[in-house]
């Protein structure tokens, strides 16, 4: 019997001792998604770039943003792809605090090869918005998506600046297109936002500007303001 109590015991020890680093990993991955986050805008909205690079006219009319820094690594788009970021809403020239968000796909439509790469999602409309206060939705499916314009193309009357969805980019060594993401599943990263947060995971009252918004956020916030 004291031998059965003796082995759970260090069983006990030996699985806290495992999930400990676990932890301490899951509190640092939400602050450094955000800090990747601001350094995303930094470089695509704050520099001179070419025609082909991400329009700031969309991001000044879009009422979100969504960002995955430095994803989809190794062998992503070729049987399936995976990535963390956050989304901000844009509200009356406003952001709001960030929510983390995760992404699933198959093929997102352009090889890669093992390059990193930055997906920014621009959301159009209040009901695209909407969407991302729910715990799971598909892109395409729920939500009309299509690659973002670039160039001249940008400033032209598409179906989705008048009625409303996302416009889908992907920068990979220093290029920036627009990517197809039909089919592609948009998740919330609740235990992201309780951890970053410490009060709440919730989508819905982070978005709505109900949260106490950490330093690292805030820095966030103030380059997209920037961009302006």
């Amino acid at each position: 019997m004291k031998k059965t109590i003796l082995s759970i015991m260090i069983l006990g020890i030996i699985q806290a001792a495992a999930w400990t680093p676990a932890l301490a990993d899951d509190k640092k991955v939400p602050n450094l998604i955000v800090d990747k986050s601001r350094i995303v805008v930094e470089e695509l909205l704050l520099k001179r770039y070419s025609d082909e690079e991400l329009p700031r006219d969309l991001v000044r009319q879009c009422s979100g943003l969504a960002i995955f820094p430095g994803m989809f690594k190794g062998a992503f788009f070729i049987g399936g792809s995976y990535g963390k970021g956050v989304v901000l809403k844009h509200h009356d020239g406003q952001w709001s605090p960030p929510a983390f968000i995760s992404i699933g796909a198959g093929s997102l439509g352009i090889q890669f090869g093992g390059q990193s790469v930055d997906l920014i999602l621009v959301v159009m409309g209040e009901e695209a918005m909407n969407f991302f206060l729910s715990s799971k939705f598909k892109l395409g499916a729920d939500v009309a998506v299509a690659a973002g314009p670039v160039g001249a193309q940008a400033s032209a009357a598409t179906e989705i600046m008048l009625k409303g969805g996302i416009y889908s980019y992907s920068r990979s060594k220093g290029v920036f297109i627009g990517v197809s993401l039909e089919g592609a599943g948009i998740g919330s990263k609740e235990e992201f936002n309780k951890a970053y947060y410490k009060t709440t995971g919730n989508p819905k009252i982070i978005l709505a500007g109900a949260v106490t918004l950490p330093e690292n956020g805030q820095r966030l916030i103030t380059t997209l303001q920037r961009a302006k």
